[in-house]
Protein backbone atom coordinates (compact mmCIF):
# COMPACT_ATOMS: atom_id res chain seq x y z
CA UNK A 1 0.00 0.00 0.00
CA UNK A 2 3.03 2.40 0.01
CA UNK A 3 3.46 2.06 -3.25
CA UNK A 4 -0.12 3.12 -3.85
CA UNK A 5 0.70 6.26 -2.30
CA UNK A 6 3.88 7.94 -1.98
CA UNK A 7 4.80 7.84 -5.79
CA UNK A 8 1.60 10.25 -6.13
CA UNK A 9 2.10 12.37 -3.13
CA UNK A 10 5.77 12.77 -4.39
CA UNK A 11 5.22 13.95 -7.59
CA UNK A 12 1.64 16.07 -6.42
CA UNK A 13 4.22 17.90 -4.45
CA UNK A 14 6.36 18.57 -7.19
CA UNK A 15 3.29 19.69 -9.30
CA UNK A 16 2.32 22.10 -6.74
CA UNK A 17 5.21 23.11 -5.06
CA UNK A 18 3.50 22.60 -1.76
CA UNK A 19 5.55 20.70 0.70
CA UNK A 20 2.15 19.47 2.98
CA UNK A 21 2.30 16.45 -0.09
CA UNK A 22 6.25 15.50 0.72
CA UNK A 23 5.11 15.86 4.64
CA UNK A 24 2.58 12.94 3.92
CA UNK A 25 4.70 11.04 1.83
CA UNK A 26 7.52 10.80 4.88
CA UNK A 27 4.74 10.30 7.59
CA UNK A 28 3.46 7.47 5.38
CA UNK A 29 7.20 6.12 5.41
CA UNK A 30 7.53 6.19 8.73
CA UNK A 31 4.56 4.98 10.12
CA UNK A 32 4.93 2.04 7.82
CA UNK A 33 8.38 1.10 9.49
CA UNK A 34 6.63 1.82 12.78
CA UNK A 35 3.82 -0.84 12.06
CA UNK A 36 5.74 -3.75 10.15
CA UNK A 37 9.56 -3.32 10.12
CA UNK A 38 10.56 -6.21 12.45
CA UNK A 39 13.86 -5.34 14.45
CA UNK A 40 14.72 -9.04 15.44
CA UNK A 41 14.97 -9.83 10.93
CA UNK A 42 15.72 -6.29 9.91
CA UNK A 43 12.70 -7.29 7.33
CA UNK A 44 8.94 -6.00 7.08
CA UNK A 45 6.11 -7.39 8.03
CA UNK A 46 3.42 -8.16 5.43
CA UNK A 47 0.75 -6.95 7.29
CA UNK A 48 -0.33 -5.46 10.58
CA UNK A 49 -3.70 -6.06 12.40
CA UNK A 50 -5.40 -3.28 13.75
CA UNK A 51 -8.27 -4.73 15.39
CA UNK A 52 -5.41 -7.54 16.93
CA UNK A 53 -2.28 -5.12 17.65
CA UNK A 54 -0.17 -7.65 15.80
CA UNK A 55 1.72 -8.59 12.68
CA UNK A 56 0.93 -11.40 10.29
CA UNK A 57 3.21 -14.38 9.57
CA UNK A 58 5.09 -13.88 6.16
CA UNK A 59 8.14 -11.88 5.10
CA UNK A 60 6.73 -11.59 1.70
CA UNK A 61 9.58 -10.55 -0.66
CA UNK A 62 7.48 -8.09 -2.92
CA UNK A 63 5.80 -6.20 -0.05
CA UNK A 64 9.58 -5.92 1.21
CA UNK A 65 10.49 -4.49 -2.82
CA UNK A 66 7.23 -2.22 -2.89
CA UNK A 67 7.98 -0.49 0.44
CA UNK A 68 11.90 0.15 -0.58
CA UNK A 69 10.60 1.56 -3.64
CA UNK A 70 8.35 3.64 -2.24
CA UNK A 71 11.46 5.44 -0.32
CA UNK A 72 13.20 5.65 -3.49
CA UNK A 73 10.36 7.50 -5.59
CA UNK A 74 9.99 10.23 -2.35
CA UNK A 75 13.88 10.70 -2.69
CA UNK A 76 13.57 11.01 -6.41
CA UNK A 77 11.57 13.65 -5.82
CA UNK A 78 11.80 15.87 -2.47
CA UNK A 79 13.82 18.72 -2.23
CA UNK A 80 17.58 18.46 -0.95
CA UNK A 81 16.32 20.81 1.95
CA UNK A 82 12.93 18.94 3.26
CA UNK A 83 13.49 17.96 7.08
CA UNK A 84 12.69 14.57 6.64
CA UNK A 85 15.02 14.00 3.80
CA UNK A 86 17.44 12.53 5.91
CA UNK A 87 15.39 10.30 8.34
CA UNK A 88 14.38 8.94 4.67
CA UNK A 89 17.81 7.92 3.68
CA UNK A 90 18.62 6.80 7.07
CA UNK A 91 15.21 4.52 6.79
CA UNK A 92 16.61 3.55 3.30
CA UNK A 93 19.53 2.48 4.12
CA UNK A 94 19.04 0.38 7.19
CA UNK A 95 16.32 -1.54 4.92
CA UNK A 96 19.07 -1.89 2.68
CA UNK A 97 21.49 -3.24 4.86
CA UNK A 98 18.77 -5.70 6.28
CA UNK A 99 17.54 -7.51 3.04
CA UNK A 100 21.19 -7.76 1.90
CA UNK A 101 21.55 -10.67 4.98
CA UNK A 102 19.05 -12.43 2.98
CA UNK A 103 20.79 -12.41 -0.79
CA UNK A 104 21.30 -16.04 -1.45
CA UNK A 105 24.38 -17.26 -3.04
CA UNK A 106 23.78 -16.72 -6.37
CA UNK A 107 22.76 -13.48 -5.90
CA UNK A 108 18.66 -13.30 -5.84
CA UNK A 109 15.79 -13.33 -2.97
CA UNK A 110 13.59 -15.33 -1.76
CA UNK A 111 9.91 -15.02 -1.93
CA UNK A 112 9.29 -15.48 2.26
CA UNK A 113 13.08 -13.57 2.20
CA UNK A 114 13.93 -15.61 5.40
CA UNK A 115 12.85 -18.43 4.05
CA UNK A 116 15.55 -20.88 1.74
CA UNK A 117 13.18 -23.07 0.94
CA UNK A 118 10.77 -20.71 -0.77
CA UNK A 119 11.76 -20.08 -4.57
CA UNK A 120 13.75 -17.42 -5.83
CA UNK A 121 11.45 -14.63 -6.83
CA UNK A 122 12.43 -11.90 -9.82
CA UNK A 123 10.29 -8.84 -9.46
CA UNK A 124 11.49 -8.09 -5.94
CA UNK A 125 15.35 -9.39 -6.64
CA UNK A 126 14.81 -6.56 -9.28
CA UNK A 127 13.00 -4.47 -6.94
CA UNK A 128 16.10 -4.41 -4.37
CA UNK A 129 18.60 -4.57 -6.83
CA UNK A 130 17.23 -1.00 -8.55
CA UNK A 131 16.57 0.96 -5.40
CA UNK A 132 20.51 0.15 -4.11
CA UNK A 133 21.58 0.50 -7.63
CA UNK A 134 19.61 4.05 -7.57
CA UNK A 135 20.98 4.54 -4.26
CA UNK A 136 24.61 4.52 -5.11
CA UNK A 137 24.08 6.57 -8.29
CA UNK A 138 22.48 9.36 -6.12
CA UNK A 139 25.00 9.46 -3.55
CA UNK A 140 22.36 8.69 -1.22
CA UNK A 141 24.46 5.75 0.60
CA UNK A 142 28.30 4.75 0.10
CA UNK A 143 29.57 3.07 -2.90
CA UNK A 144 30.45 0.20 -1.13
CA UNK A 145 26.93 -1.59 -1.47
CA UNK A 146 27.18 -1.26 -5.17
CA UNK A 147 28.06 -5.07 -5.04
CA UNK A 148 24.46 -5.81 -3.72
CA UNK A 149 23.09 -4.37 -7.08
CA UNK A 150 25.65 -5.76 -8.93
CA UNK A 151 25.15 -9.02 -8.01
CA UNK A 152 21.17 -9.20 -7.90
CA UNK A 153 21.62 -8.24 -11.40
CA UNK A 154 24.17 -10.83 -12.43
CA UNK A 155 21.44 -13.32 -10.99
CA UNK A 156 19.07 -12.25 -12.61
CA UNK A 157 20.59 -12.82 -15.90
CA UNK A 158 22.29 -15.67 -15.50
CA UNK A 159 19.20 -17.28 -13.92
CA UNK A 160 15.66 -15.71 -14.50
CA UNK A 161 15.68 -13.27 -17.99
CA UNK A 162 15.99 -15.81 -21.43
CA UNK A 163 18.24 -15.68 -23.94
CA UNK A 164 14.91 -14.15 -25.39
CA UNK A 165 14.11 -11.86 -23.02
CA UNK A 166 11.95 -13.31 -21.06
CA UNK A 167 11.27 -12.97 -17.62
CA UNK A 168 10.44 -16.07 -15.29
CA UNK A 169 9.67 -17.02 -11.62
CA UNK A 170 7.57 -14.04 -10.95
CA UNK A 171 5.12 -14.14 -8.59
CA UNK A 172 1.52 -13.39 -9.18
CA UNK A 173 -0.74 -10.79 -7.28
CA UNK A 174 -0.41 -11.85 -3.62
CA UNK A 175 -3.20 -10.78 -0.74
CA UNK A 176 -2.59 -11.02 2.67
CA UNK A 177 -3.29 -14.34 4.14
CA UNK A 178 -2.53 -15.89 7.70
CA UNK A 179 -0.33 -19.19 6.76
CA UNK A 180 2.81 -19.40 5.51
CA UNK A 181 1.64 -22.47 3.06
CA UNK A 182 -0.34 -19.54 0.81
CA UNK A 183 2.98 -17.57 0.52
CA UNK A 184 5.16 -20.24 -0.10
CA UNK A 185 2.22 -21.98 -2.73
CA UNK A 186 1.77 -19.07 -4.78
CA UNK A 187 2.66 -19.65 -8.91
CA UNK A 188 5.76 -18.01 -9.99
CA UNK A 189 4.84 -16.91 -13.83
CA UNK A 190 6.59 -15.98 -16.84
CA UNK A 191 6.43 -12.28 -17.82
CA UNK A 192 3.69 -11.39 -15.07
CA UNK A 193 3.32 -8.06 -15.02
CA UNK A 194 4.47 -7.46 -11.05
CA UNK A 195 8.57 -8.20 -12.40
CA UNK A 196 8.77 -6.69 -15.69
CA UNK A 197 8.75 -2.82 -15.15
CA UNK A 198 11.21 -3.72 -12.01
CA UNK A 199 13.50 -5.44 -13.83
CA UNK A 200 13.75 -3.02 -16.76
CA UNK A 201 14.30 -0.13 -14.15
CA UNK A 202 17.32 -2.36 -12.27
CA UNK A 203 19.13 -2.96 -16.11
CA UNK A 204 18.84 0.76 -16.46
CA UNK A 205 20.20 1.92 -12.87
CA UNK A 206 22.70 -0.55 -13.06
CA UNK A 207 24.55 0.50 -16.16
CA UNK A 208 24.64 3.61 -14.88
CA UNK A 209 25.97 2.30 -11.66
CA UNK A 210 29.14 1.06 -13.65
CA UNK A 211 29.75 4.28 -14.67
CA UNK A 212 29.12 5.43 -11.36
CA UNK A 213 31.94 3.27 -10.21
CA UNK A 214 34.64 4.40 -12.64
CA UNK A 215 34.68 7.86 -11.05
Amino acid sequence: DLYMSVPFLCRMGQFSGDKKYFDDAAHQVFNFTKYLWDENKELYWHCYYSDLGRNGVAHWGRCNGWIMMAKVHLLNFMPADHPDRQAVIKDLERQIVGISKYQDADGLWHQLLDKNDSYTESSCSAMFTYCIARAVNQGWIDKRYASIAFAGWEALKANKITVDGQLKDVCVGTGIEEDLVFYYRRPARMNEKHGLGAVIDAGIEVIKLKETMKR
